[in-house]
């Protein structure tokens, strides 16, 4: 290995870049992250507790143990997270530290009035809760407010600068966990992007490889076992790519292009995609792999098949071969030249032009052979054949546009305008943060009890913990909350008994006691990164910080035993009291976001019909609609940028999804469901959402791919084949679309009925009937009846198409002409990709519709469950 090597391995492992180029799986692996990640956890608390400790800062800090705490609260995994949630915090807590000094200096400080101690504690709560949607930065800032005002409420004298101290212990804390967080094996957000993006590439090939192969399959069962293989790597893929989105958003604190730049400087002439086009291209690739996929799945093997693919074995072979050699070069750590990636995609390009050519000839053969024998096509391995080579055609339309990056690169935003219109959202008073900042002043304000009360105080030991708990273990619902306060729980009690542990061996030495920590700070940090671990691990983490430090000023006085059961004690008793206010005081439940969130999707998809629609008119009937949302006229860019953005905002929602089912599972749902929360059900439900809207995509991409040949598309349509080669199902599609929108409407207005009361008075300002009864059942019913009728007609109408236009062929042939006369795609690339794009688009609507069918049973199932007696438990 040269030394060359050497050291770009060592900064690669550094920076946590190139994850999947290298050949090393140990250097570049998930385990050696989270060792990265749990170094400089350690390293930080190490430097922060002796610069704490250490130094002549201990002499001016009355609250150094805060330090190394609040370092380690704010050191999130990449640096782009640390710095939005730093900044967030200092923009919180800097006007609140002067508006307490100067309230202290006016004389309305503490000690000196009893009512206005509480009354500012409930206002400057108030005010934080409202002015921090984020839930973590809410946390960490009601802190500062409660530990100032506990610091103050037990002291006889405060300095009238101690808001300014604590503000110093903050800044201080949060600029070494930003030094650390840059120099200590950061973690950047655009190198996780690259590094995710890359992983997903290689993986989407392998699959896409895996697929084509049991497409070429004999027999059902090697398909099968290849379309396994590629299941399981479609997890992987959808493990890689679940943070995304997240990534995308703390990638805006962080000089993304200069990073790119800086590091991808030998790809920067083949590829030089945003971040965001990263995750644009990355999410449309999978979901065009995913709908080949779903062909094998579908797939007959039957006489039609096998014929088919005998002769396209070695065209789709040499595709593959040209698209591995592509992707190949886009994720390879060595230089490629931009003269041999151009080669490359050319090779593709003439490797997919060889494909469709086979294909004319296939579906020639096919259509001689039908004749000769007297039999037919069904109109299913019909279309399901036009629509696998679609998929591929679209596969290499996203390969080779990487070069020039049309599709990607958006219009240029007003952002004059996008300033004016976020000043006046911001202005604007939302009542559902309002009720939720009511809610956290009220809890607060009950906690303040046990600071204030003398008794309650010297029984609690100032019975500051307790209003430390109740303000940390908030959330933005029930679940949410519960959920953090069994991870609370549980964190606090091994952070306690590791503490008392860390006495026994160092007792009150300062030094020793950091060293002894450091081994725990150090296990917790890895596991910290681990699923379902998260907030475990932080607790866990501080909690032998808060009481080995914190008893450190008291000495001997207060056994480290009786330290750390009192920390047990007071958070039992907190969290005790934190489940009954947060079931008390506006509850939100995560049951009620999760129905909200459904009904989001279920709307988006809606819409999607609406403008599938519009746009199949306009194209194919030239109907002047203008309620089509994806407008023809506009350029092709800013109509896939509507199609990204609206798949982006999609994932989003399905990712909250995944946590709100979590979430709900926990809360006590006797109250508004009759037999429970189904989990099971709400996940199938997840997946049919994502399986719908994929179909939706893929007609909207058959769309625009059919626009683009939209001069020629009335001449084809009206004369080709006397009016067979791209037959009138107008009056099937929109009976199929009027049906598709009302059970759309039924089940949208399902999720809305069945939210909780309270959630429809105070957050929507309207009451619906939850009970539901009879009529509407047999209404769901019937409106699937109907959609499933109207997909029956549909197909009928294709195959009856289907037979005309074998009919026309025969008769044509009968006559004395040649195919190359009367079939328009024989001699026509553009009318071939019509014919491709067209079927497509029909076979994408009528897999649509049976997602569609299947998603309505599950809810279906959903409403009976929650809303009848049918279903009880022994």
């Amino acid at each position: 290995m040269s030394t060359s090597t050497i050291f770009r391995t060592i900064r690669h492992f550094y920076l946590n870049y190139h994850h999947s180029g290298s050949t090393s799986l140990w250097i570049h692996s998930t385990f050696m992250r989270r060792l990265q990640c749990a170094l400089r956890e350690m390293i930080c608390f190490l430097i922060v507790g002796f610069l704490a400790y250490g130094t002549q800062l201990a002499d001016h800090l009355s609250l150094e143990y805060l330090l190394p705490v609040i370092s380690i609260l704010c050191l999130q995994e990449t640096f782009g997270l640390t710095l939005y949630f730093c900044y967030r915090i200092a923009l919180t807590i800097t006007p609140l530290s002067i508006f307490l000094f100067v309230i202290q200096k006016i004389g309305l400080n503490y000690h000196h009035y009893f009512a206005s101690e509480l009354l500012i504690l409930l206002f400057t709560s108030f005010c934080i809760s409202y002015a921090c949607p984020q839930i973590q930065t809410k946390k960490l800032s009601l802190l500062y407010n409660v530990l100032y005002f506990a610091s103050n409420a037990f002291r006889h004298e405060t300095q009238s600068i101690f808001s300014f101290e604590l503000l110093g212990i903050y800044i201080m804390g949060m600029s070494m966990t930003l030094f650390i967080s840059f120099f200590i094996f950061p973690i950047f957000a655009t190198f996780d992007i690259e590094n995710r993006f890359n992983y997903s590439l290689s993986k989407l090939q392998q699959m896409n490889v895996l697929i084509i192969q049991a497409f070429l399959s004999r027999s059902k069962i090697s398909a099968h076992m290849s379309h396994r293989k590629a299941s399981i790597i479609e997890n992987m893929i959808h493990k890689a790519l679940s943070p995304i989105q997240t990534r995308l958003e703390e990638s805006r604190f962080e000089p993304a292009r200069y990073l790119q730049r800086i590091f991808n400087r030998k790809h920067r002439h083949i590829i030089d995609l945003t971040v965001k086009e990263q995750e644009d291209f990355i999410t449309s690739l999978m979901f065009h792999i995913c709908s080949l996929q779903l062909i094998v799945k579908h797939c007959s093997f039957n006489d039609y098949h096998n014929a088919f693919i005998h002769e396209l074995e070695s065209s789709l072979s040499h595709l593959s071969s040209c698209q591995s050699i592509v992707v190949s070069s886009l994720i390879t750590s060595s230089s490629v030249t931009q003269d041999e990636f151009t080669h490359q995609l050319m090779n593709l390009q003439e490797a997919y032009k060889s494909l469709r050519a086979a294909c004319v000839a296939v579906r020639l053969q096919r259509v001689q052979h039908v004749l000769e024998s007297a039999t037919t096509i069904q109109f299913g391995d019909h279309l399901s054949h036009t629509f696998f080579l679609f998929q591929l055609g679209c596969i290499v339309r996203l390969l080779t546009q990487i070069m020039t990056n049309k599709n990607f690169k958006k219009p240029i935003p007003k952002k004059h305008e996008k300033k004016i219109l976020d000043i006046k959202e911001r202005l604007k008073l939302q009542w559902p943060r309002i009720l939720s900042a009511i809610k956290s002043m009220v809890i607060i304000g009950v906690g303040s009890i046990f600071v204030l009360v003398p008794y309650l105080a010297k029984t609690f030991e100032n019975g500051q913990w307790i209003l430390v708990t109740l303000c940390v273990t908030q959330g933005d619902t029930v679940g949410g909350a519960f959920t953090t306060m069994k991870m609370r729980l549980m964190g606090t009690l091994l952070g306690s008994i590791w503490a008392y542990i860390t006495y026994l061996l160092v007792h009150d030495n300062a030094y020793l006691t950091l060293v002894t920590l450091s081994p725990w700070i150090f296990i917790f940090a890895y596991l910290r990164l681990l699923p379902y671990w998260g907030y475990t691990a932080i607790v866990a983490a501080f909690t032998p910080i808060l009481i080995n430090l914190g008893r450190l000023p008291f000495g001997d006085a207060v056994p480290a035993g009786n330290f750390a059961l009192i920390r047990i004690q007071e958070s039992f008793v907190g969290i005790t009291i934190a489940v009954i206010l947060t079931l008390l005081i506006f509850p939100i439940f995560a049951i009620d976001l999760l129905k909200d969130n459904i009904q989001t999707t279920l709307v988006i998809c809606r819409q999607s019909i609406l403008s599938i629609h519009s746009v199949y008119d306009k194209l194919f009937y030239h109907n002047n609609s203008q309620e089509c949302c994806i407008h023809l006229e506009l350029e092709e860019k800013q109509i896939e940028s509507f199609i990204n953005d609206e798949r982006s905002h999609f994932h989003r929602l399905i990712s909250l999804q995944r946590t709100l089912v979590e979430h709900a599972s926990l809360e006590p749902t006797i109250w508004w469901i009759n037999n429970g929360f189904s989990t099971k059900f709400y996940n199938i439900l997840t997946q049919q959402q994502i399986d719908t809207y994929r179909m939706l995509h893929n007609i909207d991409e058959a769309l625009i791919r059919i626009n683009e040949f939209s001069k020629i598309i009335e001449h084809l349509q009206l004369t080709a084949a006397e009016g067979n080669f791209l037959p009138n199902f107008h009056k099937e599609f929109s009976d199929l679309s009027k049906q598709l929108i009302d059970c759309f409407d039924i089940w949208i207005s399902y999720f809305t009925s069945s939210q909780t009361k309270f959630y429809q008075i105070f957050r929507q300002c309207i009451f619906t009937r939850k009970n539901l009864i009879k009529i509407d059942l047999k209404k769901h019913e019937k409106c699937l009846i109907d959609l499933h009728q109207a997909v029956h007609r549909l197909q009928n109408q294709h195959q009856e198409g289907l037979n005309r236009r074998l009919k026309y062929y025969h008769d044509r042939l009968t006559e004395g002409e040649s195919y190359s006369t009367f079939v328009p795609y024989a001699n026509s690339d553009e009318a071939d990709s019509i014919f491709i794009a067209y079927y497509a688009m029909h076979y994408s609507i009528t897999q649509f519709t049976q997602t569609a069918l299947t998603l309505g049973y599950t809810v279906h199932a959903i409403c009976e469950l929650e809303t009848t007696h049918l279903y009880r438990s022994f």
